[in-house]
């Protein structure tokens, strides 16, 4: 009787598990499975063949592709890691001036989509940019290119640098000051207290943002789509994503190769992650009773790491949401033309008077409501099922959601199955 009832209380728990392993790996078989035939899944005269892995590994912009995704990943983290782990520090252990005000602002690339800012870069730092002209007008010459590389490197670093501040804060909120108020008795400086004793303590976490920010580095797609193909500029998403135009056919079969290549990449930044989260014990601080820790003075250099976040914040977020908003109420921009003559409600009259745009907004708005709620149900039994019993089961499910997959990867699967498909990373329709 009591291994019946043990059945029945693991039945839900089984019903998670057969789930999510059949929403991962059915998708994800069918990737392998279309990179190993000669023609998409639907074309009568698919075969077995290598054609597709001999097609991406003969063709240059595949390797120029991939050269310029590690470029991009190496140069993310190398920025961003940095940059977050110092503002991590300025916002959570020091005295910071409007840090309430701050700490919002710090995660808005996070909620933007990474087409808007690069067309907000665009149209702002673009060759005839707002500020490009007003800089071509002051200098005589516009000091920057951001259709070179390594301006995508650096503007992709910058946009991510709120992903390391998220892990990397709350790594610090969750560990004692007690250490960091001895080196502050014994005389260390706020960069002293910083690198030799705060950001150390919290290894772990930027460690583990270092593999994360590596992974999405790998798969940056709408950044690169936007200011990589105007000098024809790739990493491997957006090399998938054109092989049907460079071909002028469907190319499922090519894209499920490169796809899979993507994938076993990545595979390793999971085995590192967790490998990292088992030996993250080690940096774990012994403390007395818990008390409010005292936000360390920065003195003179307040004021100075003030405008170095305000800075940051200008570059980041103020100039491609400027450079939309500007746009937004214009209709002509260029050389010669006069800003405040052109200023006019005409785009948003445009708007309204589209149905495929106002339909476009609402669907947008949709996939992001509905689908993040999903996410979260989701997760929430996820976690409940790994929670409850730690064994393989447990271990299973928690490499199965970090199966490295970009959501670019799961296109060419819907048109191999006979299903229509409109680019949105998401947008399946029938």
């Amino acid at each position: 009787m009591d291994a019946l009832r043990r059945k029945w209380q693991s039945l839900p728990r089984g019903i998670v598990v057969l789930i999510t392993a059949l929403v991962i790996y059915i998708p994800l078989s069918f990737i392998v499975i279309q990179s190993f035939l000669s023609a998409p899944f639907f074309s009568p005269s698919k075969e077995w063949s290598l054609e597709s892995f001999e097609f991406i590994f003969t063709d240059s912009d595949f390797y120029l592709a991939l050269k310029s995704g590690f470029i991009l990943a190496f140069g993310l983290v190398i920025i961003a890691i940095p940059l977050g782990g110092i503002l991590a520090f300025l916002m959570v252990r020091t005295d910071l001036p409007g840090r309430r005000i701050i700490e919002p602002l710090i995660l808005v690339p996070i909620f933007v989509s990474p087409m808007v800012l690069g067309f907000g870069y665009v149209v702002a730092a673009g060759p005839v940019g707002f500020f490009s002209l007003w800089a071509q007008s002051l200098l005589g010459f516009v000091p920057w290119n951001i259709y070179d590389m390594s301006s995508i490197v650096v503007i992709a670093g910058l946009t991510h640098v709120p992903h390391a501040y998220l892990y990397i804060s709350s790594a610090l909120r969750s560990v004692g000051s007690d250490v960091e108020e001895a080196a502050r008795t014994a005389g260390a400086t706020p960069l002293q207290v910083m690198t030799a004793v705060s950001l150390p303590m919290v290894r772990p976490a930027m460690l583990y943002a270092t593999v994360l920010l590596f992974f999405l580095g790998l798969e940056v797609f709408g950044l690169m789509l936007v200011l990589g193909d105007p000098e024809g500029n790739m990493v491997l998403a957006t090399y998938l994503y054109k092989l049907t135009n460079k071909l002028g056919t469907p190319s499922y079969h090519l894209m499920a190769a490169v796809a899979v290549v993507l994938i076993c990449i990545t595979i390793p930044l999971v085995m590192l992650q967790r490998r990292l989260m088992r030996t993250a014990n080690r940096f774990v601080t012994v403390k007395g009773k818990a008390s409010q820790a005292r936000a360390l003075p920065l003195g003179k250099w307040r004021w100075v790491a003030g405008a170095v976040v305000a800075f940051w914040l200008t570059v980041t977020i103020g100039v491609p949401l400027i450079g939309v908003i500007l746009r937004s109420f214009i209709s002509n921009w260029g050389v010669g033309v006069s800003l405040w003559d052109e200023l006019s409600l005409n785009t948003f009259r445009t708007i309204w008077e589209q149905p495929n745009l106002l339909r476009a907004i609402v669907n947008s708005m949709a996939i992001g409501v509905i689908g993040g709620a999903l996410a979260v149900v989701c997760y929430l039994f996820i976690g409940i099922a790994m929670h409850r019993k730690p064994d393989n089961v447990t271990r299973f499910l928690d490499y199965s959601v970090l199966v490295p997959v970009p959501c670019l990867v799961y296109w060419p699967v819907w048109p191999s199955c006979g299903c229509s498909y409109s680019y949105q990373c998401g947008s399946i329709t029938r």
